[in-house]
């Protein structure tokens, strides 16, 4: 339930903290004390959409922060969707919201920043609120359906659980079919594409690494003259040397420094490593010249093989410009198809079985889809003099109540059946969907008829009623306050109030007011004790000043809601 709600900077509130308590808490004041504000605040932690202009003047940014605790928080649905967006379940649940000037606007769940469209999704588990102008619910078939699959309790749960499973594996039976193609000449056409591809690749034959063995021997190839030209420059330098010029071969040279050397090291034994090195060195140049010599003799240049070498590389290079990037890339390219291929050798007789077992599936669809039918029908029949008996209750005596359904030409998750409910709120008057016809104060009633059957059954463990009493009078406003108090034995219940009969069944009552401080005009809000709340309920019977009639009215309407709860919760318990 929603134990605290802080709110800074917020419309006419500078700082105010309001704590609720299970059962019925009301909010009471004169109009504009800012009543409307909260149910504001509240809403921007539903994921309600944000505007500057609710930013108190003078102030950058607002701030709301809701605290949740109890059981409801270990809930399937919330559970899993705090798991999936990786913030820890425990005992408490605090959501936030910020907005500022600039129009930016974060959500955050447990310190952690969350999208606004995951706030409205959690609070929508959280927290149910109905405002005067607030039923778009009500007025929509498709949570008509909903509401009559919950009346209908677990065998229309199994039941629409084996529907949607029947739909969504007839769906995954027609994508499969759908890959095979739409028809045989189509899927012959793909394969001819494929066989194609498969056969010039095959032809082909390519190799992931004779692409770059390739590139290397087009190199040397193409130059292959200033290779061999480079290479006999070097050998000859190494061990012939330039008779012509006088210059002596590198060996030769190098012998004639060692000779040097050694002479050097009998006059200083330090120079003798030095020899050593220099011998080394000579030998490592007597095997390049061997190498070198050996190259040159080995060395044939093919104008034919360079030819042969460039239009190999062309073959690969137009595969890669068909089939992939690179030559491994190609390879897969044709694996892949040849894989599709078996596959579509073999797509008539698989076609064949797709189409036989979705028949067959959809055949248990239409079997299951027309016993969930039936048992919405008979969760209809069960749940309209419910309704109706609970709209006489709450001064609607000649109120009908239809539940209305109609077959679809197409399956959804949830059957072919359209359901929507239809109402009349006067006798002799034709029953017509609810939409049309029903006015704010019939549309509250109808809507807390609705809670009050679904009351041990719905989950939403917070419902907020803003005016719930709004164009209702006389003996249908005691009757909206005792089903409040019904609901509030399953559930905690926030409902801001006019009504003195409301307030006086509350079990935890606020009255919010203004205050000027300084030259700014702020909300606030006080609980009140017993006393207070005589006198706040004596002001909204009748606004005059209090006197001993009004107290003794008051009295009177706090011992017949203290007569009506005591009685309600026997009889829950």
């Amino acid at each position: 339930m929603l134990v605290e709600i802080r709110v800074s900077n917020f419309a006419l509130i500078e700082d105010l903290t309001l704590r609720f308590k299970p059962g019925l808490n009301v909010l009471s004041g004169e109009t504009g004390a800012g009543k409307s504000i909260i149910i504001g605040a509240i809403n921007l932690l539903l994921g309600e959409r944000a505007a500057t202009d609710q930013i108190r003047q003078g102030e950058e940014g607002a701030f709301v922060e809701g605290i949740f605790e109890g059981p409801a928080l270990c809930l399937p649905e919330i559970e899993t969707l705090l798991e999936e967006a990786g913030i820890e379940n425990g005992e408490t649940l605090i959501v936030a919201r910020e907005i500022s000037r600039n129009g930016r606007s974060v959500g955050r769940v447990n310190g952690r920043a969350m999208p606004i469209f995951f706030l409205k999704e959690l609070g929508g588990l959280l927290v149910d609120l109905h405002g005067q102008h607030q039923h778009q619910s009500l007025l929509r078939p498709g949570y008509h359906l909903e509401l009559l699959d919950l009346f209908g309790g677990e065998r229309a749960a199994a039941a629409r659980r084996r529907v949607e499973s029947l739909f969504r594996k007839r769906q995954e039976l027609r994508e499969r079919l759908a890959e095979l193609g739409h028809d045989s000449a189509e899927r012959e056409r793909r394969m001819d594409i494929l066989s194609f591809q498969i056969n010039e690749i095959r032809e082909a034959r390519p190799d992931p690494d004779e692409e770059e063995r390739l590139l290397r021997e087009e190199k040397i190839l193409a130059h292959a003259e200033k290779l061999k030209e480079l290479v006999a420059g070097a050998y000859n330098e190494i061990y012939r040397g330039d008779e012509r010029r006088a210059v002596p071969a590198v060996l030769d040279a190098l012998a004639a420094s060692q000779s040097r050397l050694e002479e050097a090291a009998q006059i200083d034994p330090e120079l003798a490593p030095l020899v050593g090195m220099l011998e080394s060195a000579s030998a490592q140049l007597e095997e390049i010249s061997f190498t070198l010599r050996d190259y040159q003799a080995a060395f044939e240049y093919n104008p034919a093989e360079l030819a042969a070498v460039q239009k190999r590389l062309e073959q690969l290079r137009i595969l890669q410009r068909k089939y992939g990037e690179t030559v491994a890339e190609v390879i897969a390219f044709g694996q892949r198809a040849e894989e599709e291929l078996n596959r579509l050798q073999n797509s008539e007789s698989l076609a064949r079985e797709l189409e036989e077992e979705i028949a067959a599936v959809s055949r248990q669809l239409e079997e299951a889809s027309c016993q969930l039918s039936s048992l919405r029908r008979e969760a209809a029949a069960g749940m309209e003099p419910l309704l109706e008996s609970a709209l006489q209750e709450l001064a609607l005596p000649g109120a009908r109540f239809t539940v209305c359904i109609t077959e679809e030409d197409n399956f959804t998750v949830r059957g072919r059946d359209r359901v929507e409910f239809l109402f009349s709120a006067n006798p002799g008057e034709e029953v017509k969907p609810l939409a049309k016809i029903i006015s704010g104060g019939e549309m509250s009633r109808v809507m807390l008829a609705i809670k009050t059957i679904f009351a041990g059954q719905e989950r939403i463990p917070t419902l907020i009623f803003d005016e719930v009493d709004a164009g209702i009078g006389g003996a249908a406003i005691q009757a909206v306050a005792e089903k409040l108090a019904l609901l509030a034995v399953h559930h905690q219940i926030i409902c801001v109030t006019h009504s003195p009969q409301i307030a006086a069944m509350a079990d935890h009552h606020v009255r919010l007011y203004k205050e000027l401080s300084g030259e700014r005009t702020q909300t606030r809000a006080e609980p009140l004790n017993p006393g207070e709340r005589r006198a706040e309920i004596a002001r909204m019977l009748d606004g005059a000043e209090i006197d001993q009639a009004g107290l003794q009215h008051v009295d009177s309407l706090l011992g017949r809601a203290e007569r009506f709860k005591k009685e309600a919760r026997s009889e829950t318990v």
